[in-house]
């Protein structure tokens, strides 16, 4: 007998089955193929980057944009935010001017950071430093601002330093919030870089989609979105296993609920 895991893997490889199945059968017989082309074309399309390199040059130009932005905008914001958590002063006189620049449009920004930083790789990292600082700054402020006040004041009294204080109590209490910023931000940071790229670049996989899209290639867009699919999922499974090392407990409480369904 199958495991709950198993079952759940093969029912979503029988949604995926059937969503190519569909795309296939949509593009022979209801809509012309030049709209949305055909599984096989698209894979077709992905044999002939792959077989000349030329998808390597472009995914690695993406995962540089994001590998650079993500670090940046989530030290930062991370460090922000324990440091204006950390000192209700600080909070007060900076958290308006943090709130006022989050409303701001930041994809608008992307045409000034192009013409302060040329159309090559930094001003891709800005804009998703820009994106993931806020989100990474809001989810962890928040985290840190709902540790419970009897804990700070039960390590003090025992006589534990600030430092002290920070990593025993305050870290592991803005785990939670730390982690669900990071989910929400890698998407978005993936977003970014590619409407960056959308605006102005020489590479990279929102380049490659976009001049298929002008040469009329559906198979050739297709072909770059699904890549595009595929880091999305593997950068979703790469925060997985870090909340999986980081909140091992959260992992085991979803085994339980399994269990108990069962």
């Amino acid at each position: 007998m199958l495991s709950s895991r198993s079952r759940t893997a093969f029912a979503r490889f029988l949604i995926i089955v059937g969503i190519v199945v569909a795309w296939d059968l949509a593009g022979r017989w209801f809509i012309d193929p030049f709209h949305i082309s055909r599984p096989l074309d698209v894979a077709e399309r992905l044999w002939e980057w792959v077989s000349t390199g030329d998808i390597v040059e472009h995914v690695l130009t993406t995962m540089s944009e994001l590998v650079y932005g993500l670090v940046i905008g989530v030290v930062l914001g991370v460090l922000v935010a324990l440091i204006l958590g950390s000192s209700p002063t600080l909070a007060a006189v900076f958290s308006p001017f943090v709130t006022v620049a989050y409303s701001f449009p930041q994809l608008a920004l992307t045409p000034l950071y192009i013409l302060w930083f040329g159309v090559f790789l930094m001003p891709k990292v800005v804009l998703i430093a820009v994106v993931v600082f806020f989100l990474m700054f809001f989810n962890t402020f928040e985290g840190v601002k709902n540790v419970e006040g009897d804990l700070v004041g039960a390590m003090r009294v025992m006589g534990a330093k600030r430092l002290d204080v920070f990593r025993i109590v305050v870290l592991p209490a803005s785990a939670v919030f730390l982690i669900t910023g990071l989910r929400h931000a890698v998407p978005f940071a993936l977003r970014a870089a590619v409407f960056a790229e959308f605006l102005a670049s020489v590479r990279g996989l929102g380049f490659l989609a976009l001049t298929s899209a002008r040469a009329y290639s559906s198979a050739g867009l297709f072909a770059a979105l699904t890549v595009l699919l595929v880091v999305g999922v593997g950068l979703n499974a790469l925060v997985n296993w870090l909340e999986r090392a980081v909140l091992p407990w959260r992992s085991a409480g979803v085994d339980v609920a399994a269990a108990m369904q069962r």
